[in-house]
């Protein structure tokens, strides 16, 4: 008797083993739950990386090369609106001071260069090159809602961090996809690997957020560039949130400094 009721007990066990081995592998191979938790993951990270209203602050770029590290430095100045308005504004050194772009709602962006004293759009073309001998790209530095840009799809996660699969919805992009790992305590993301057209590995981007007013913001980014062995950081100090910013500052005659 006593037998059976072991024999018993370790049925139920290995039963109980194998629905939750299976429901795991259901869950995890299931491409409509995997995207469907993706996509609400990426949703949480938008929540968080835009729930500030507007911001303003101090730019530090540094400009490094990895094979001998020398390095270039330039200043400039951001401000930004929700998730769609931004003005990006070079202050040092001298050949850059004045140089701009205005990121606005459906993706529009302006390029000011100071030589033509008018300001451009920039087409999604013109949205792969570089900006300003940095190793982001327009399309990297324009702003926007990632769940608005991507579709995400949970491939898995590690100690700290939920991975995402981002697959861009648009066709006028540089990249096949995106692996982003976003912090599974307070949803910001710690990385960004981009893969071109071609499914390689070309650039990595690693965030820092500190909490302000009880707001996590990001104060410093750095984008590698793996084939050119080149890396940009921009650090931001001085920074200001939730002023009570204007639409009217972000124009097209207000990027010409008008």
């Amino acid at each position: 008797m006593k037998t059976k009721m072991i024999k018993n007990k370790t049925m139920k066990i290995k039963f109980v083993t194998l629905f939750t081995l299976t429901t795991i592998l259901m869950f995890n191979f299931n491409p409509v739950f995997s995207q469907k938790n993706g996509n609400n993951l990426l949703k949480k990270m938008d929540n968080t990386m835009f729930a500030i209203k507007d911001k303003t602050a101090d730019i530090k770029m540094v400009l490094t090369n990895l094979s001998n590290r020398k390095e270039k430095i330039k200043l400039a100045t951001i401000i930004q609106k929700d998730a769609n308005k931004k003005i990006f504004r070079y202050t040092y050194p001298k050949v850059d001071s004045g140089i701009a772009t205005l990121s606005l709602p459906n993706n529009e962006i302006y390029l000011y260069l100071p030589l033509f004293k008018k300001p451009k759009k920039i087409t999604s073309i013109a949205e792969g090159n570089t900006f300003n001998q940095s190793d982001f790209s327009v399309e990297d530095m324009a702003t926007k809602k990632y769940s608005e840009k991507y579709l995400a799809t949970l491939t898995g996660s590690n100690d700290s961090a939920y991975i995402l699969k981002l697959t861009p919805k648009s066709p006028d992009t540089q990249y096949s996809y995106l692996t982003l790992f976003l912090n599974k305590k307070f949803f910001y993301p710690e990385k960004f690997e981009f893969y071109n057209l071609k499914g390689r590995k070309v650039k990595e981007s690693v965030f820092h957020f500190i909490k302000i007013d009880g707001y996590w913001v990001s104060d410093k980014v750095s984008m590698i560039n793996l084939k050119k062995k080149h890396s940009t950081s921009i650090i931001m100090t001085n920074i200001k949130i939730n002023q009570g910013l204007k639409d009217t500052l972000f124009t097209v005659d207000n990027l010409a400094g008008k």
